[in-house]
């Protein structure tokens, strides 16, 4: 199976569960309350789960995905600098998953980690490939939050590319109105 079956895994259920750019993302799946949808997620087509979380106090992600035969990428995504490098450092990698599709990308609940990580693929890559910014599912205005979390981490990266490759990944106007788009994004139902 070449395609994702989204249907498949929307009837789940699975809690912030939404289509993104050719794969899902939703809440993390160690919880044993999702423990019934594995099965699905298999099934349906999913070949990675990415997890974005800081820490997790078990191994119960990567024992599950090892059981479903599922590849397991951790993507840490927070704003702080010893995480803002890791994203730099593996943000080849994240984005090659994203580009193949057919993941499960996931933090504690589905949204905001998601949507960091989620615009940070865009802003840094696919924006240049001309795919669409992706939708905001946590840090939406009408649910009283906004992008500044979000923003936080872009500037980070941003500012690290620079410093560790002496250029600027993008000329700063570019950069700007990419981070516009997202603030946009977050005001759309």
């Amino acid at each position: 199976m070449n395609t994702l079956d989204i249907e498949k895994i929307m009837a789940t259920n699975i809690p912030d569960i939404h289509p993104a750019y050719g794969g899902v993302r939703g809440r993390t799946m160690s919880s044993k309350h999702q423990s019934y949808a594995w099965p699905v997620l298999v099934e349906a087509g999913v070949n990675t789960v990415i997890d974005l979380r800081d820490g997790d106090s078990s191994d119960r992600l990567p024992r599950l995905c090892e059981m479903y035969g599922l590849e397991y990428f951790h993507y840490p995504v927070n704003n702080q600098a010893k995480q803002v490098e890791s994203m730099v450092a593996f943000m080849p990698k994240f984005c090659e998953i994203i580009d193949r599709g057919r993941f499960y990308i996931a933090c504690a609940m589905g949204l905001h980690r998601t949507d960091i990580a989620l615009c940070t693929y865009w802003v840094f890559y696919a924006a240049d490939k001309g795919v669409a910014a992706p939708p905001i599912r946590g840090y939406r205005q009408e649910d009283g939050h906004d992008t500044g979390k979000i923003m936080h981490v872009l500037n980070s990266i941003y500012k690290l590319m620079t410093e560790q490759n002496g250029v600027e990944p993008m000329p700063l106007d570019v950069f700007k109105q990419r981070k516009s788009t997202i603030r946009e994004m977050a005001t759309q139902s």
